[in-house]
């Protein structure tokens, strides 16, 4: 390939950047809001095309720009179908027609990991960088495991478990048993859950990441569960300062209306300013507790993301790190949630700009990225029934 095809010598640390902007993303975005709206979501993979093209366009790394090459129309039939199977699945729940609904749910867990693998496949297919495209090849029992039957396995039992802690809970008979079982019941379904948590999440950025590559050169990391796992651990326990906080507030003021109730109060005057300290208590508790699940779901998101990509490498002895903060990466999400609130949403545009320039500019390439052999592979995406149905998943987030 010619010189104008490679990345530059001499630096072997690049960051990507982003060179859009809030007001280079409105119009697109309202278009296609307005245009969704009017076609009855029919629009919806146009639209994504749009938004997807214009932040890949503008997302760079050492000089060279991304280039998406999807089409709306490729991915219309594969959502159309899709959304037909769900308006039938809809109307057999409204009429109760459990049998056929079960089918469909069966066909859904059996065939949607296989599905969604084909849709990413087509995502990386239609993107570029520097001239060479990406690709993506999973099997599709691997991605079967990965998606449904690792943790719906996982989550029986984790059932299993608790049902047989509260089985024995209910035959202690005694007071010291019951609280025993209850903690106890606690302590395993949080567990559990971080367990499930932790688990999906190596394995699913194995799967992505193991079986990705750009142009002839493969992808590859080496993720530990029980690393993935004591991150949402960490996450879980970050949130029980938020709920004793919570209950701390909400309790008292609860059981002082438990006993003006019961034994009545000495005026309705006192009655209503008891509840109207209430119903403020009540409002500042639930905003400690939506920072609660803001603060630990920042927490799992930033550690998970700087660990995969401390993990990552492509063949060429490249590297890639994330230098994401938990504290930056609450104040993006919180502030990003004022803005739109106060502007009734039109300051979408600018807060998903404002959210992907941090993140590109916090994540790295580590190599001589100009000893790269830029070689394309010749794979091309296929048009059989599964590829056009997966190319319906295409508008889910985690589709890229």
């Amino acid at each position: 390939m010619s010189d104008d095809n490679k990345f530059p010598a001499g630096n072997k640390t690049h960051a990507f950047s982003f060179q859009g902007s809030g007001g280079g993303y409105f119009p697109i975005w309202l278009v296609n809001i307005v245009l969704t709206v009017i076609t009855a979501g029919l629009f919806l993979p146009w639209a994504m095309v749009r938004a997807r093209r214009y932040f890949y366009e503008n997302t760079e790394l050492a000089g060279a720009r991304f280039s998406y090459h999807a089409t709306g129309r490729a991915i219309f039939v594969g959502f159309l179908c899709l959304a037909i199977l769900y308006v039938v699945f809809l109307i057999n729940a409204v009429h109760e027609n459990t049998l056929l609904n079960l089918c469909i749910m069966v066909l859904f867990i059996a065939f949607a990991p296989f599905l969604i693998m084909q849709g990413l496949r087509y995502q990386l297919l239609m993107t570029q960088l520097n001239g060479l495209r990406f690709s993506f090849k999973a099997g599709p029992l691997r991605a079967w495991w990965v998606m449904m039957g690792c943790p719906l396995l996982i989550a029986v039992l984790l059932f299993a478990v608790l049902a047989i802690v509260f089985t024995l809970v209910g035959s202690s008979g005694s007071v010291s048993g019951i609280i025993t079982g209850i903690v106890l019941a606690i302590v395993i379904g949080l567990g559990g859950t971080a367990l499930i948590q932790g688990v999906t999440a190596s394995m699913w950025f194995s799967l992505l990441v193991n079986n990705l590559q750009y142009g002839k050169h493969r992808f590859a990391i080496n993720l530990n569960v029980k690393t993935c796992t004591f991150i949402y651990i960490k996450a879980m326990l970050l949130f029980v300062p938020f709920i004793a906080l919570v209950m701390f507030m909400v309790v008292p003021m609860i059981t002082q209306i438990f006993q003006y109730s019961i034994y009545g109060g000495d005026s309705e005057a006192a009655m209503l300013g008891v509840a109207s300290s209430l119903f403020s208590t009540m409002f500042l508790a639930y905003m400690i507790y939506l920072a609660g699940i803001l603060v630990c779901y920042s927490f799992a998101l930033v550690r998970i993301r700087n660990y995969v990509y401390q993990q990552m490498s492509l063949e060429g002895g490249i590297t890639f790190r994330s230098t994401v903060t938990v504290g930056a990466f609450v104040w993006l999400l919180a502030s990003n949630f004022v803005v739109c609130g106060i502007t009734f949403g039109l300051a979408w545009p600018w807060a998903k700009v404002r959210m992907t320039r941090y993140l590109l500019e916090n994540t790295h390439v580590d190599g001589e990225l100009d000893n790269l052999a830029l070689v394309d592979h010749d794979e091309q995406a296929r048009n059989d029934p599964a590829s056009v149905l997966g190319r319906g998943f295409s508008i889910l987030p985690f589709a890229l």
